[in-house]
């Protein structure tokens, strides 16, 4: 008679586990073994049972491994899925922080610049007044009810003197409290992206 080995058996087969057709051959060997006319037939149905147990563990522990295998997997190509996820967001963290950093060095430049234009100013406005005072008037200070009223050069030029010092701490100040303020932002990016790195570098090993 012919055997029926019902549709898709060629796909069937070939999908099965290496083990699992492979103990489908020896049960269909031992079951030829049984045709043959030097055969026991009571030693062979004495054996039939215990073999066709073994032959059912063989094909459930086949089974087991290729779902855990499977499985396996499945847990790998979603950890490589996030780790891709992970990296092209920091990427995009990254060029983010780079343009904030770029901002900041290009305020500070321009900052900079201009500090530098008004401590220029000041210098030339110091200079200007400066010239004022260098000479002495030709003709005596007027008397008002008898008293002096000059100023002595060394005065004039002591106060001009603490009015560059002045203008100059403050110019030096401003430009500290912008370096301070570009470093602060700098750092604070900085602990923004490591924040962001931590909190999604923690894969899930659950497997589905």
């Amino acid at each position: 008679m012919a055997l029926n080995v019902g549709q898709d058996f060629k796909k069937r087969w070939l999908d099965a586990p290496e083990a699992v057709r492979q103990t489908y051959l020896d049960d269909l060997n031992r079951i030829c073994d049984l045709l043959t006319p030097e055969s026991n037939l009571q030693a062979w149905l004495d054996n039939d049972k215990r073999a066709m147990q073994v032959a059912q563990l063989k094909v459930e522990q086949a089974y087991a491994d290729l779902k855990a295998q499977l499985i396996e997997e499945a847990r790998v190509r979603k950890q490589l899925a996030l780790e891709k996820s992970l990296a092209e967001k920091r990427a995009l963290q990254q060029q983010y922080n780079q343009q904030l950093i770029d901002d900041e060095i290009r305020q500070f430049q321009q900052q900079t610049v201009s500090l530098a234009a008004m401590r220029e100013d000041i210098q030339s406005e110091i200079i200007e007044y400066t010239a004022r005072y260098t000479e002495n008037p030709s003709t005596p200070a007027p008397d008002y009810a008898n008293n002096h009223f000059k100023v002595a050069d060394h005065q004039i030029m002591s106060e001009l003197e603490s009015v560059r010092l002045r203008l100059e701490l403050e110019a030096e100040t401003f430009i500290e409290h912008a370096v301070q303020d570009f470093r602060a932002k700098l750092k604070a990016a900085s602990d923004e992206e490591i924040k962001y790195i931590l909190k999604n570098s923690k894969f899930s090993d659950t497997s589905e």
